[in-house]
């Protein structure tokens, strides 16, 4: 087995930083300019969140509806909201769906929470953000706002 030699060490006094009034010099190089012991802070830049909402949905959001209700409900008879929830109800664009309760009475909600408004064309499941929230907690809106409903094709 090949021996291996020991790195070289370094000048310990070469790399000592030295404190020189608030300013740091490393290896005896003083830096040019100085900077105040107090430094102010910048404010954050945060995106401010837009409550969207409100508006009826395009023909591209109706069948999104419609195929999504087909697949969460399977083919039983769904109704679909004919206006997204009213803005500040949920961040984005919420589609409601519903269809009669499996058991007892009262309707299954889902909702449809959009980020943007579909333009037209497929959506590859890839580039889908869409969530289709199916637990009842998450209805919520769909099952509390006044909306009116139409059957879904």
């Amino acid at each position: 087995m090949p021996s291996l030699d020991p790195l070289p060490q370094a000048d310990p006094s070469a790399a000592a930083a030295v404190q020189n009034d608030g300013d740091v010099a490393v290896g005896g190089v003083a830096p040019t300019a100085s900077f105040p012991q107090s430094v102010q802070a910048t404010p954050e830049i945060t995106t401010a969140s837009v409550a969207a909402g409100g508006g009826t949905p395009s023909a591209a959001e109706i069948a999104y509806a419609d195929a999504t209700a087909a697949g969460v409900f399977r083919r039983r008879k769904a109704e679909r909201a004919t206006a997204f929830l009213p803005a500040g109800t949920v961040e984005g664009y919420g589609l409601c769906l519903r269809s009669p309760a499996r058991r007892g009475a009262g309707y299954d909600y889902v909702l449809i929470l959009m980020p943007q408004r579909l333009s037209g064309g497929a959506i590859s499941q890839v580039d889908d953000e869409t969530l289709v929230m199916r637990r009842p907690a998450d209805a919520v809106p769909c099952r509390t706002a006044r909306l009116t409903w139409v059957t879904t094709r």
